[in-house]
């Protein structure tokens, strides 16, 4: 039983990264409610959870209001833009059915194009500004770049955001469980999953610089 309640142990450290994630969660919901800071709250989000498997826990609720605070402008334009880029997107998938059948294909190759864009962003973008002091510009830049020579994880990461997006929607018993789940815990969980597989990632980049 001592074993079991050392700090150290692998049951302890199972309800501290627990604790950790209702925490993240809690306080993601919470900054995210003007719904303009969207953007800086997933950035702070995941750059939190990055610390915690980089096993630099320090204060979870400092290091997210730090993470916040730090790249708030940054990460609220990448938010704005991805947001423009998608009602765009939604309004050219609208669009499309009623063009003429060659321009209906090449608008539809366009707009799948657009939408990869947008979701590689969404998944490496908010992580990428809060590890790494770039431009925006450069930030694109090397989002896209990353996620093509690590296409494995890029692939896994659309598959599986993909994935909770599709069932969120299969059906309104769906839709409600769903947002049970991200109301307690869920939007952490997804994230750390994200975050698991960004790490390798930005692990790799890091031992190629260094």
């Amino acid at each position: 039983m001592g074993k079991l309640l050392n700090i150290d142990s692998s049951v302890m450290r199972i309800m501290a990264l627990l604790a950790d994630l209702v925490i993240l969660n809690t306080l993601f919901i919470l900054t995210s409610l003007p719904l303009i800071t969207i953007g800086a709250s997933l950035c702070a989000l995941q750059t939190s959870l990055q610390k915690i498997l980089h096993q630099n826990r320090g204060s979870v609720i400092k290091n997210y209001f730090k993470s916040f605070s730090l790249n708030f402008r940054q990460a609220t334009i990448f938010f704005i833009i991805l947001s423009l880029l998608t009602f765009i997107l939604f309004y050219d998938f609208r669009l499309v059915r009623y063009l003429p059948l060659l321009l209906s294909f090449l608008m539809r190759t366009a707009a799948f194009i657009l939408c990869v864009f947008i979701a590689l962003a969404s998944v490496y973008g908010f992580s990428y500004i809060g590890r790494y002091k770039n431009s925006l510009k450069k930030t694109v830049y090397n989002i896209l770049l990353l996620s093509i020579q690590n296409w494995f994880q890029s692939l896994f990461l659309l598959i599986f955001n993909g994935f909770i997006i599709y069932f969120s929607f299969t059906s309104p018993q769906a839709l409600l469980t769903m947002i049970y789940f991200l109301t307690f815990g869920g939007f952490s969980v997804i994230n750390l999953v994200n975050s698991i597989m960004i790490k390798q990632v930005f692990d790799r980049i890091e031992r190629v610089t260094h």
